[in-house]
């Protein structure tokens, strides 16, 4: 076998084994791509479900506090309603004020 003929044949492989590196490489680079924009995507994905779930709670409260300000609102209306009632009105003008009914003559008419 002739010397020369090695040596080309030996740096023959090295070129082919170079572009099979090379080849690999891509592929692993494509491969590290891909997986990346995989990982990204399902990294957006979760943190959207996990805004919408602490939406959902946060949702859920505010229900919750809306449902006790109603109620608050009604026992407040209710409580006005009988603190303003002519009964009642009645008996602190008469018991605090000293106050009472006008007789007949008491009563005065202003005309327009």
């Amino acid at each position: 076998m002739n010397p020369s003929y090695v040596i080309a044949e030996t740096v023959r492989r090295q070129h082919v084994a170079e572009k099979a590196v090379s080849l690999r490489n891509k592929s692993l680079k494509l491969y590290c791509i891909i997986v990346f924009v995989l990982l990204c995507s399902s990294l957006v994905y979760v943190w959207t479900r996990i805004c919408v779930v602490q939406q959902g709670y946060e949702l859920s409260m505010l229900n919750k506090e809306i449902d006790g300000l109603v109620g608050r609102k009604s026992r407040l209306e209710s409580e006005i309603a009988s603190l303003k009632s002519p009964q009642r009105l009645e008996i602190i003008a008469r018991d605090q004020f000293g106050m009472r009914q006008p007789r007949g003559d008491e009563i005065v008419l202003i005309e327009p």
